[in-house]
């Protein structure tokens, strides 16, 4: 399945890649943060199913893009991703032929995914990190080699999708996991 997702935020579109890609490995994700950039890649992949739509995109309506969207590619299926859960803007996008996905269902969604990815183990690392631990302190607490921490923390990065210490607590604070990894004991 081939799906486009249109946001102009690049940290929202990589976690909506990150949590299609634990659908299958058969999801192919293009992306676009305008428009345009979108309307293009819909020309280069006729065989694209389906769109993810941040409905509020700078300088752009999504209301608009959902009908150019609908135009260039009547086969696609415009899924609206947005904060917004006023009943009017809600009716207009279904109306523009969109279905309307409210923000906090994609945030239980990705929260779920990426405590999934994580095991018992990463969840704790996480948790340590969370409070500033350095490797070593980590190790002594959990019990294991500083090594086997370097292993769990690049684990951690690479569910996260993130490069540093200070990235994965921020992610894992907008995932809730730290509440999550608090209640994981062994």
């Amino acid at each position: 399945m081939k799906i486009l997702i249109i946001d102009d935020h690049a940290l929202f579109r990589a976690g909506l890649r990150m949590l299609l890609s634990t659908i299958g490995r058969n999801v192919l994700c293009v992306e676009a943060g305008n428009i345009a950039d979108a309307l293009t890649l819909i020309a280069q992949h006729p065989d694209l199913q389906l769109c993810l739509l941040d409905l509020t995109l700078e300088n752009e309506h999504g209301l608009g893009a959902i009908k150019r969207i609908k135009e260039a590619a009547p086969q696609v299926a415009v899924v609206v991703v947005s904060g917004s859960d006023d009943s009017d803007t809600i009716s207009s996008c279904i109306d523009a032929g969109a279905v309307y996905l409210p923000d906090r269902i994609v945030s239980a969604m990705e929260n779920r995914s990426a405590q999934a990815q994580l095991t018992p183990r990463q969840l704790q690392v996480l948790q340590a990190l969370s409070r500033g631990l350095p490797n070593k302190l980590i190790a002594h607490e959990l019990d294991l080699s500083e090594h086997t921490i370097k292993d769990h923390v690049a684990a951690v990065f690479a569910v996260l999708g993130v490069r540093n210490r200070t990235e994965a607590v921020i992610r894992a604070s907008q995932l809730r996991l730290q509440e999550c990894s608090a209640t994981v004991r062994g």
